[in-house]
């Protein structure tokens, strides 16, 4: 028999199901990755479990993937300091200008993407999943392209880039490439060079690996990766 909360609760969410706002409380899939690429970076953390250094998340949104991999990395007893560097406004205004005036992007949808958020938010999300291991989390409002990574960390072990356009994505490479310890592993997201607005990322990462004359792989589509 149902308790009192719980009859309201289910006339509630009852009342709900017939209007326009079921959809606020349905479960939707809220990753912007594909569950292979999910698996994938899991398999980086067990990789790189003894590798020292840092885990860094470049481009961390509302937060679905960051406690996805915390809570991946709870229950396998990774303890590793979770750093996270986002605007947590979308795109800055120099790098959709680049984008714009070099690569012939749609400026509408650049000012549009990403804009509905908050460092606010992200850290409450975060808080909120703390009974799976999300506490080693700490979160940065910058831009990478003036982000110094040497004052928050020694070395990296893995690192995952998530910004899409060219310049972060470039400046992200170049600021973390030197302080990857041996065994580790970067991914770079978006790599596809027949992305309507996000083939920078597939620019970025090319131009980089061949300048230093690494391998080129990248594998489920999209993920650009560079193991040291």
């Amino acid at each position: 028999m149902k308790s009192f909360r719980d009859s309201v609760v289910y006339s509630f969410k009852s009342l709900l199901f017939r209007t326009g706002f079921k959809r606020h409380f349905l479960h939707t899939y809220p990753y912007n990755f594909f569950p292979s690429h999910l698996a994938f970076f899991c398999e980086c953390l067990d990789k790189t479990q003894n590798v020292p250094g840092s885990i860094v998340e470049v481009g961390c949104s509302l937060g679905q993937t960051t406690i996805y991999l915390n809570t991946h990395m709870h229950f396998n007893g990774i303890e590793k300091p979770y750093i996270c560097i986002d605007t947590f406004s979308g795109f800055t205004r120099e790098d959709i200008s680049y984008e714009v005036d070099n690569r012939q992007k749609d400026k509408k949808e650049l000012d549009a993407a990403f804009t509905i958020n908050s460092k606010k938010w992200f850290d409450e999300t975060i808080r909120s999943h703390e009974q799976y291991g999300t506490k080693r989390v700490t979160s940065y409002e910058a831009d990478v392209n003036k982000f110094d990574f040497k004052n928050i960390t020694p070395s990296i072990s893995f690192a995952l880039i998530d910004v899409d356009l060219y310049l972060p994505v470039k400046s992200g490479l170049e600021k973390i490439y030197p302080l990857m310890s041996k065994g580790g592993i970067i991914v770079v997201d978006d790599c596809n060079r027949d992305h309507k607005l996000w083939d920078g990322a597939y620019k970025a990462y090319m131009e980089f690996i061949q300048a230093r004359n690494l391998p080129e792989k990248i594998i489920l589509g999209k993920l650009g990766i560079i193991e040291m």
